[in-house]
């Protein structure tokens, strides 16, 4: 967690602030910035939302603390063409396509 403690700083909170707002100890952030202890998941994404900020950033990553928007808009695209294209299908394509999902998925479990 190599930039929580200069995020921090730079955004002048506390150690005491940020354990109240995401319900943790003090003693917790302490241990993330000091590289003794490492936050679970939750608590990283917490970390990173309450910051708004990447996860990368906050683990060294990057130097870059602003989240690459281009990315999810590109995501958000895909996304959002995959489900127009979906709807457009009858029930029973439908049924065919979320076989082959299920499918897709159990043989990915299986690698």
């Amino acid at each position: 967690m190599e930039n929580l403690r200069k995020i921090r700083e730079e955004r002048k909170v506390n150690q005491l602030k940020i354990a109240m707002d995401l319900e943790i100890s003090q003693e917790s952030i302490s241990k993330y910035e000091t590289g003794v202890a490492f936050p679970s998941k939750i608590i990283l994404l917490k970390l990173a939302d309450y910051f708004n900020c990447s996860i990368d950033y906050l683990m060294g990553r990057t130097d870059n603390p602003k989240i690459n928007t281009d990315n999810l808009s590109a995501e958000s695209e895909r996304i959002e063409n995959l489900i127009f294209r979906y709807n457009k299908l009858s029930e029973k394509d439908k049924n065919k396509l979320e076989g082959c999902l299920l499918a897709i998925e159990q043989n990915s479990m299986d690698d």
